[in-house]
């Protein structure tokens, strides 16, 4: 047999498929077909085709090997409809006729999960494929959750009835070829909250408010070590204000936050990323119309200025952990000094997906900044929020 088709399917939901021509590499245009292929024959193992040859077995022994073998792709949890061994050989022998391209399909396993889902395995399945088949890789995702509460007025325990919603659309498209790297993500994240009587002059205001750019590219020059060069850019839309005051914290493109710097990743692991950059130029600003609202001194600008310039270093450490389909933790520490003062700041994301549209969201975040220009001294910031709601990625 020139042709071996093989999948092996284990208890611990990790499906490895592995296709390859014994004297040439093989590329499937259409996944669409080899996914049909893959996702509904996940037990078969490779010496079963072998039983259509009589080289190997007698007539008797290959049809009662096939006999056996369609028993067993009929039990399979996968299967939709039943097929016929000779229809799996005729659509194999037409792929291979159909081959152009040569291209090789590495090992491709499915995600663990606690509770299985047939539809995002055949997901899966077509996009590890899809990916082999291009150095581009893109996925976007939107989340809007909801966070309520009623208290009467009259309540025994007292407390102020409340409604926040948090809303993120974020999205990163890399590519990967050989030893080079250019990955790029965007995001916007915005969230909302009614203030209650702590806050008279404002009913409803800003808890977060954030577009962000991150574009980084790099050339490896070591196993896992890569010289990059990195580029950010932060900005907000929406005015907040601070409690009981008409005081602007941040507003339409005030400030203005840009980061750019050069120096070393390594990745000790696929997940995890950690950024070295000795020479990191910063910039802060805020526009004229805005400086006389905004209290400058707030972002590390001198009074009387719109701009803050300054060169310094910066370490970012960037995590990406899915142990499980159903739990996925992300992390971003960046940690920038100018040799006077420092500016540390860590987001901690964990997701629990209930299902493709619906998941609960917990955000962790301390944050430290003595570059503010003040004459109190500055203590740690930290903000938390937990919240369930529509959840979907895009791939």
């Amino acid at each position: 047999m020139l042709f071996a088709f093989c999948i092996c399917h284990s208890a611990t939901a990790q499906d490895t498929i592995r296709l390859q021509d014994q004297q040439q590499t093989v590329e499937f245009n259409d996944d669409a077909l080899l996914l049909d292929l893959v996702a509904q024959q996940s037990r078969m193992i490779a010496d079963s085709l072998a039983a259509i040859d009589s080289t190997y077995f007698t007539a008797e022994e290959a049809e009662a090997r096939l006999l056996a073998l369609q028993e067993r792709i009929q039990r399979d949890s996968l299967i939709r409809d039943s097929l016929r061994i000779d229809s799996i050989r005729l659509e194999a022998q037409r792929l291979i006729e159909e081959i152009g391209t040569q291209t090789e399909i590495h090992d491709i396993r499915i995600e663990k999960h606690i509770f299985r889902d047939e539809d995002e395995d055949r997901e899966d399945i077509r996009r590890a494929i899809r990916l082999q088949f291009t150095p581009w890789y893109k996925e976007a995702r939107t989340l809007v959750q909801f966070t309520q509460n009623y208290i009467t007025p009259n309540w025994y325990k007292g407390g102020n009835s409340s409604l926040a919603l948090l809303a993120l659309v974020k999205g990163q498209i890399n590519y990967k070829k050989d030893k080079f790297i250019w990955e790029n993500t965007g995001e916007w994240r915005m969230g909302l909250s009614t203030t209650g009587k702590a806050d008279t002059v404002h009913k409803v205001n800003v808890t977060d408010d954030i577009f962000k750019i991150y574009s980084k590219a790099g050339y490896e020059v070591y196993k896992q070590l890569f010289v990059i060069g990195s580029v950010e850019l932060q900005t907000t839309f929406l005015p907040s204000w601070k409690q009981n005051s008409m005081q602007v914290k941040s507003t339409f493109m005030t400030p203005i936050r840009y980061n750019m710097g050069v120096g070393i990743d390594y990745k000790p692991i696929e997940w995890v990323s950690i950024n070295f950059l000795p020479a990191t130029y910063k910039l802060v600003h805020a526009t004229i119309s805005d400086s006389t609202r905004v209290n400058v001194t707030e972002l590390g600008i001198n009074k009387g200025k719109t701009t803050l310039s300054e060169f310094g270093s910066a370490l970012r450490v960037e995590l990406k952990y899915k142990p499980l389909r159903e739990l996925e933790i992300y992390s971003l520490l960046y940690f920038y000094t100018n040799y006077r003062q420092v500016e540390f700041d860590w987001q901690i994301d964990v997701d629990f997906i209930i299902n493709r549209f619906l998941s609960t969201h917990l955000t962790l975040h301390p944050r430290f900044d003595s570059t503010v220009i003040s004459d109190e001294p500055q203590h740690i910031q930290f903000k938390e929020l937990l919240s369930i709601g529509f959840n979907h990625y895009f791939r």
